[in-house]
């Protein structure tokens, strides 16, 4: 079999793609999302979504780069496209019928393109990318939809009902004959590529067998059977020949497909669809056929932790192939959906040997663009099972997946063609160029790593490369320490990690002693006293002190734990503030958890000039006694304090100092923790309002 390299890209959702085309400067241009051209350089992998509103809402069925153009069919539609990559210019091209309908066409050896209309079963013709089409009406009865040149001179298509091949002369651009198959009920289909010792191998496309007929005399020679059919698959379609071999793509449905010319449409017969008994669907396999030995075997898409690929259309320029499709996200478990839509996968024949790796990091990093991509945008399942730990529950729906399969590939394919060393050597260098002490130097890299890589609750890669995890930006505490280390000792400064109770960290040693760097924990601001970061050890002889520094990284926006349609995230998942311990239970305390969000709910009027200030209930895990800290402030950068209470109530009553002014408010909800340290850090619930006659109109945070 040969060997194949599998790309996926998550960054582009689509349905079920179409046919494509590979411009001479390697460029993949496909179309399977309205309104929109994919394109895919095969070298590279670099990939590209370009808006072409001129579609007017249609898909382009098949895509042809001809004349440093790009030429799309759309379907049922009264005119064609013809774009220009280099401007992104797009033109509309009418078709000669009253109702058109074209979905494919061909390239022939003498440089035209032929476009197939259906409706009027009429051969287009065009000698250039910008000519007006020639209409060459099919003299033969029945519905011409596709077909294909070969060296002989001829084009080469099928019809139905009765089955027959047809020809037409290329140069003298006519009709020639037809030669009808031997099963009259057969829906044929043919390739290029399926020629072997002077037969054309044609397929019975809802029939599951080859039809091999010699081009010289017109004989049609014995069927050949393929294996699994009516089982497996119910319908062969397109292929490619590469290497003496065929390839066709399989699909789930079980009919011949016939298009109704008044409508536009597939005519969907009556009775089962499938052979699964599930909605039709492209398959995750080639049917590979060696009509020198008359062997089958399948050509596959790797498995998918989250759905299964579907292998559509393909490309071959004789010396590589390519295919491309997408995903089904699993319903369930094991299971596809019934909606084709996901990522854009391709399968080649040859590697993307030009994809390069990283270069020089950026550290202008967009820390705020990356979270909002994960906000509320987790549509997978609500429950993410890690076996050891957190079993799934009966009735998860839909992929769960760590993180995006096909961006963790192409961070660690990108990552091992990195120069490691030169770009965290450089990264280094960056961040510290001019800091005078190792101290600095620790704490620069520190506050990097904290803004550079998210504290992901939901979503990490599985890499271990310092490469790659920065690229993601995504880490857990590991994956912190590992960068943490990487950029420590290309600066030269001795680092080790140090494994703490269910957590890890790194030690920085310089001034003469160890100093804790928990990056993702505590950026620049490491646990310190009189302004010397403290040690592990110093930290486990005074069990609390840590207490007392921001835990930002565990304080997530609600919206950062929520799947897209607002419900929680479950199983080996980090939660809402309160679901994870204090910092001292890592260094060995007894486990402790801080009080859930005290979220900010509008004020109330009281009194003329009284307002209600409220908030929601916290909770705490086990139990335990919680305050709230109110505090109000005249001043945005909350420095100016007006008022301050304590209380174990979700209200207070604050009187307004002024009108139409608008005044901030901070609640913390705290919990005895305070005990073991007084200065034990709570994140604050934020709130405004202005109090303003109640006859004003607009919103003021008041009822």
């Amino acid at each position: 079999m040969t060997q194949t390299w599998f790309y996926r890209h998550d960054e582009i959702q689509t349905g079920r793609p179409f046919g494509f085309d590979v411009d001479e400067e390697g460029w993949l241009w496909e179309g399977g999302k309205r309104d929109c051209l994919m394109g895919r350089h095969l070298r590279t992998a670099a990939c590209v979504q370009v808006p072409v509103p001129e579609m007017g809402g249609r898909p382009i069925y098949q895509a042809f780069a001809w004349g440093g153009k790009l030429v799309f069919t759309l379907g049922q539609s009264p005119f064609y496209l013809v774009y220009d990559p280099r401007w992104q210019a797009c033109v509309r091209r009418e078709i000669p019928a009253a109702s058109a309908i074209v979905w494919y066409g061909t390239k022939t050896p003498n440089g035209k393109l032929i476009l197939f209309e259906r409706s009027e079963s009429k051969a287009l013709i065009l000698d250039g990318p910008d000519a007006a089409p020639r209409a060459v009406a099919c003299p033969f009865e029945g519905q011409l939809a596709s077909g294909f040149a070969l060296d002989d001179g001829y084009l080469y298509a099928s019809l139905s009902d009765p089955a027959r091949v047809i020809r037409f002369d290329l140069k003298k651009e006519r009709f020639v004959d037809e030669n009808p198959a031997p099963f009259p009920e057969a829906t044929l289909g043919g390739s290029p590529g399926h020629v072997h010792r002077g037969a054309l191998y044609t397929w019975d496309t809802a029939k599951g067998r080859f039809l091999p007929v010699e081009l010289e005399t017109g004989n049609w020679l014995d069927p050949i059977p393929t294996p699994d059919h009516g089982k497996v698959y119910g319908f062969i379609g397109g292929g490619f020949g590469f290497q003496g071999k065929f390839y066709n793509c399989l699909s789930t449905y079980a009919h011949p497909s016939r298009l109704d010319p008044k409508t536009g449409k597939v005519i969907r017969p009556e009775g089962p669809l499938t052979v699964d008994g599930r909605p039709p669907r492209f398959m995750e396999r080639y049917l590979v056929f060696d009509p020198e030995t008359r062997e089958f075997e399948y050509l596959s898409a790797p498995e998918q932790p989250d759905g299964v690929p579907l292998l559509c259309y393909s490309w071959t320029d004789g010396e590589r192939f390519v295919i491309t499709g997408t995903m089904i996200p699993f319903a369930e478990p094991g299971v596809p959906g019934d909606r084709i839509y996901g990522s854009w996968i391709a399968l080649q024949s040859a590697p993307a040997d030009a994809e390069p790796g990283f270069e020089l990091h950026d550290i202008g990093f967009d820390r705020e663009a990356h979270l909002a991509k994960y906000r509320h945008r987790y549509g997978g399942s609500l429950y993410l099972p890690q076996p050891q730990h957190s079993p799934a529950t009966r009735n998860v729906h839909g992929p769960a997946v760590d993180y995006p399969p096909g961006r963790e590939a192409e961070l660690l394919r990108r990552a091992a063609k990195t120069d490691s060393k030169r770009y965290l050597r450089h990264l280094a260098e960056s961040l510290t160029w001019d800091a005078e002490t190792d101290a600095e130097r620790v704490r620069r890299v520190l506050g990097f790593v904290q803004h550079a890589l998210y504290y992901n609750p939901v979503q990490i890669t599985h890499a271990s490369d310092p490469v790659a995890i920065l690229e993601s930006h995504d880490a857990r505490c590991g994956q912190g320490v590992t960068v943490t280390v990487a950029l420590l000792e290309a600066l030269g400064i001795p680092v080790k990690k140090t494994p703490l109770s269910h957590h890890v960290v790194a030690e920085a040693t310089y001034d003469g002693g160890d100093h804790i760097a928990d990056a993702l924990f505590f950026g620049a601001d490491q646990p310190h006293r009189d302004g010397r970061a403290l040690s592990v050890a110093e930290l486990k002889a005074d069990l609390y002190f840590a207490d007392a520094f921001p835990q930002e990284c565990f304080a997530y926006d609600p919206e950062l734990v929520e799947g897209r349609d607002r419900f929680w995230i479950l199983g080996y998942v980090f939660g809402i503030w309160g679901s994870e311990p204090y910092y001292s239970y890592y260094l060995g305390a007894e486990k402790d958890h801080p009080p859930t969000f005290p979220l900010a709910l509008p004020a109330q009027r009281a009194g003329k000039r009284s307002l209600r200030l409220n908030w929601a209930r916290s909770l705490k895990m086990y139990g335990g006694e919680v305050e709230y800290d109110v505090k109000v402030f005249e001043d945005r950068g909350c420095q100016k304090e007006v008022f301050r209470a304590v209380t174990k109530e979700t209200s207070v009553v604050y009187d307004v100092e002024q009108e139409n002014w608008m005044y901030f408010v901070e609640v913390r909800a705290v919990d005895d923790h305070r005990r073991k340290n007084p200065d034990t850090w709570y994140p604050a619930a934020r709130s405004n309002f202005v109090l303003v006659p109640e006859e004003q109109y607009g919103w003021y945070g008041v009822l």
